[in-house]
C-alpha cells in the first residue's frame, strides 16, 4: 500500500483512548506568585503558582484593587472602598455582591462562587463600618473540585 492511500474502515471499532488514566492529564492553571519576589528562597523572584494558591492570590488582588488603578486594565478591580462607612443593610450587601460576581467572572479564570459573605469589621459607628471583611468560598472547575476559602479585609 502507497504512503497516501487513504483506509477507509466500516463497522464499530472498540473505543480507546488515547491517554490511560485521564485524571492525570487534567490541565492545570499556571501563573506568577502575587506579590512578585514572595517567595524569593523557595522559587525564584518570579515564583510560578498553581490552582489554588494562584486563584486565592487572584482574587485578592481583584478585590483589594479598585477600578481605573491598573493603567492597562482601568476595568479591572472592585471599588469596594466605596461602601466603606456606610450602613451594611440589604441594598449595600446586593450592591457588593453585584461589584464582586461581576468583576470576578470577568477576570477569574478556573473556580465558581459558591458562597460570598460580607462583615463590618474594626470599629462601627451609626454609620457603618471603617472595614469589610468579604469571604468568599469557591471551587475549581478543573481539577479536582477542591473547595477553599478567601477572606480579604478591605479598608
Amino acid at each position: 500500500m502507497a504512503a497516501n492511500q487513504t483506509v477507509t474502515v466500516h463497522g464499530n471499532l472498540p473505543y480507546m483512548p488515547l491517554v490511560k488514566d485521564a485524571t492525570e492529564h487534567k490541565k492545570s492553571v499556571y501563573g506568577l506568585n502575587f506579590p512578585l519576589g514572595s517567595k524569593k528562597t523557595t522559587g525564584g523572584f518570579f515564583a510560578k503558582e498553581t490552582n489554588v494558591a494562584l486563584i486565592r492570590d487572584a482574587v485578592t488582588q481583584l478585590l483589594k484593587t479598585d477600578r481605573g488603578e491598573r493603567i492597562m486594565l482601568p476595568a479591572f478591580g472592585c471599588n469596594l472602598r466605596k461602601f466603606l462607612f456606610q450602613p451594611l443593610d440589604e441594598t449595600t450587601f446586593e450592591a457588593i455582591k453585584e461589584e464582586i460576581l461581576s468583576s470576578f467572572n470577568r477576570y477569574i479564570v478556573g473556580a465558581k462562587v459558591l458562597k460570598l459573605s460580607v462583615f463590618p469589621f474594626g470599629e462601627i459607628g451609626p454609620a457603618g463600618g471603617n472595614s469589610l471583611k468579604v469571604v468568599l468560598i469557591l471551587q475549581l472547575i478543573e481539577k479536582d473540585l477542591t473547595v477553599f476559602d478567601v477572606e480579604v479585609q478591605i479598608k
